[in-house]
């Protein structure tokens, strides 16, 4: 896997950080593989390991925004993730998509955030898929 070579090739060259964000990444996937009872993990459950890790970056850049330090290996930690990540949705193709929820499901938030969630497969942030589901709904058809 293209974890594992960056992994190698990332502490050959001495890239501490890049290693250790990727030891983080192999634990998380390790752990999620324990928890499913697997040996492996399948592609879709690789990213939502990803997604977790960058939305754990994330709420570290909220709670330490007085830390620089704690900033700047956040950030960076979250960049290296982002290599990994698939590309995030635009606010107008998630757009289309709660369009189509809508036809799907209707007006009902649970389903349209399941449905949108379900096609954007790890594409989008569930936060902004949320709002996005919200300001539908307040505005109707």
């Amino acid at each position: 896997e293209r974890l594992d070579a960056d992994y190698r090739t990332a502490l050959k060259a001495g890239e501490r950080l890049k290693v250790d964000t990727l030891r983080m990444i192999k634990a998380g996937m390790q752990r999620a593989a324990m928890d499913k009872r697997k040996d492996a993990l399948t592609d879709e459950e690789v990213l939502q390991v990803l997604a977790q890790q960058a939305k754990q970056r994330k709420e570290t850049i909220a709670a330490a925004q007085n830390r620089q330090d704690v900033l700047d290996q956040a950030n960076q930690e979250l960049a290296i993730l982002h290599g990994y990540l698939p590309p995030q949705l635009s606010a107008e193709q998630l757009g289309r998509l709660i369009d189509e929820a809508v036809a799907a499901v209707g007006l009902n938030q649970g389903q349209m955030m399941k449905h949108v969630m379900a096609k954007a497969s790890g594409a989008a942030d569930g936060k902004t898929v949320s709002q996005l589901v919200g300001e539908r709904i307040k505005r109707g058809t």
